[in-house]
């Protein structure tokens, strides 16, 4: 499955990868594809990212063409767990959903775990540095 990992990305910046790398596994024959958006919990009122990946996916001629299914990381798909930080979207094409494709859920847990892990490493980083050393 291609991942495509929108983190620290503008809108713009989101729009043009979602567009390159999602025509670059249509033409490969990759049919099912993760996009991580992150669930918006840096963002100052709303999920930018992941409101904007869901409407393009919705409303654009691009998606019109080329996108069979999305599946919401809330609700899980036949290919991941649920993950709010998440969209999958199946592209057209020939393959029949679920035919030829295995899924390794230990290697998704797995990577999912390490990704948590990190994710509260760096926030425990950043706690340290705003404490106050305590010295005068």
């Amino acid at each position: 499955m291609e991942t495509i990992d929108l983190h620290g990305m503008t809108q713009e910046e989101a729009e043009e990868t979602l567009k390159r790398r999602l025509l670059s596994a249509f033409q490969y024959g990759e049919r099912t594809v993760r996009i991580i958006h992150g669930q918006g919990k840096h963002s100052a009122h709303f999920p930018v990212l992941k409101s904007f990946v869901r409407r393009w996916l919705r409303e654009s001629d691009f998606a019109r063409t080329y996108v069979e299914t999305v599946y919401r990381g809330e609700d899980g798909s036949p290919y991941t767990l649920p993950n709010p930080g998440e969209t999958v979207v199946r592209l057209k094409g020939e393959t029949i959903v679920g035919r030829d494709e295995e899924i390794d859920w230990v290697a998704e847990e797995e990577e999912w775990a390490a990704r948590k892990q990190a994710k509260a490493l760096k926030a425990q980083r950043r706690r340290a540095a705003r404490r106050p050393t305590g010295r005068k």
